[in-house]
């Protein structure tokens, strides 16, 4: 099994307010419930892998996030 961790960086965009970046991302469901309960304003986030900067993948509030792509 792949050691998943810290394997991502996410930009989460808001409303309101300027885009956050979180870097050494583990589990992307954790960081969704987390947006959700301190930042309930987010609209969606963008992950990367951490290591190379790709683009992988565009998460919308209320979309079904795994934990791992």
């Amino acid at each position: 099994m792949p050691n998943h961790d810290r394997d991502y960086s996410i930009i989460a965009f808001f409303e309101r307010e300027k885009p956050k970046k979180w870097e050494y991302v583990h589990k992307l469901n954790g960081i969704a419930v987390f947006l959700n309960k301190k930042h309930p304003t987010w609209l969606y986030f963008n992950v990367y892998d951490r290591r190379t900067g790709q683009y992988l993948k565009r998460f919308k509030k209320n979309d079904f996030v795994p934990a791992f792509l």
